[in-house]
């Protein structure tokens, strides 16, 4: 792991040299299809042991055999060259165990340039889609950004919806209510 103002220095580095919105976007496709490949989803391991970035990051293994599987992967997923001169790079200071934090960091800022905003909301049960595009266009004129809606479903609600859109909270469960209401009924 890095910390977490270097990941940010590099996230940062990372966007100044993506000179339009279009490319910003492509070095953001390019960092998340990285990121979730170096991720194992291998039952049999649930230590993770296996991930790329473990392997990566090993230095028992010489820093020729590492970018040479950087590259290799980099290819496969069809990298923007630029994208591979970066993460050789990385790959080179020794800060490869930081890719995801600068992948969230890069998110952040190309978000940020491109007047989006993430929102996360959680409900008792499935929404359809008319209700999720109501609650999308809800937070968007809210915030005065577009919103990237992400919905899961957390029955422990019991009701009502949960939504986190950046720093910001909005609690509107029964569960939350119940729990006011027993408190203001114990006090």
């Amino acid at each position: 792991m890095i910390s977490g103002s270097l990941a940010k220095r590099y996230a940062r580095a990372l966007i100044q040299l993506a000179p339009t919105p279009t490319q910003r976007d492509k070095y953001l496709q390019n960092l998340a299809d990285f990121n979730a490949a170096c991720k194992t989803n291998d039952p049999s391991d649930p230590s993770g042991e296996r991930d790329l970035i473990k392997i990566l990051a090993a230095g028992h293994h010489t820093l020729a055999n590492r970018r040479a599987i950087l590259l290799a992967v980099l290819s496969r997923l069809g990298a923007d060259a630029n994208m591979r001169k970066f993460l050789e790079l990385v790959l080179e200071r020794g800060r490869i165990s930081g890719v995801e934090q600068i992948y969230l960091h890069y998110r952040d800022l190309a978000d940020e340039a491109a007047g989006r905003v993430r929102a996360a909301v959680k409900t008792a049960t499935a929404l359809d889609p008319t209700t999720t595009g109501r609650i999308k266009k809800a937070l968007e004129q809210a915030t005065g950004k577009q919103v990237l809606l992400d919905t899961t479903v957390e029955p422990a609600l019991i009701g009502g919806l949960v939504a986190h859109v950046g720093s910001y909270t909005l609690d509107r469960s029964v569960r939350t209510s119940l729990d006011k209401l027993r408190s203001n009924l114990r006090g």
